[in-house]
């Protein structure tokens, strides 16, 4: 991201990637190719979501942690060491 992006154009060029009514392997390889900020010049590889598709509650955490980054998996790290001792 530029100093000139906002968040909102990021979000928007984010958005015009994945398409209406998107299944969530299409969202995943929307993720898996997205450049629409800078973010993913520094990253190893995309850090998608995991589990039941049928799930009553989802987490979201902020960006991936170097350790989620390298394994490829949320949650990995510190952040998932807390949710653990939850």
């Amino acid at each position: 991201m530029t100093e000139h992006d906002s968040t909102d154009s990021v979000a928007a060029r984010a958005a015009e990637r994945v398409p209406p009514r998107a299944t969530l392997a299409a969202v995943s390889r929307a993720a898996s190719t997205c450049r629409a900020c800078e973010l993913w010049k520094a990253a190893t590889q995309t850090v998608f979501g995991e589990g039941s598709t049928k799930a009553q509650v989802m987490l979201v955490g902020e960006q991936p942690g170097d350790q989620e980054d390298r394994m490829g998996r949320p949650f990995v790290g510190p952040a998932g060491r807390l949710l653990d001792q939850a």
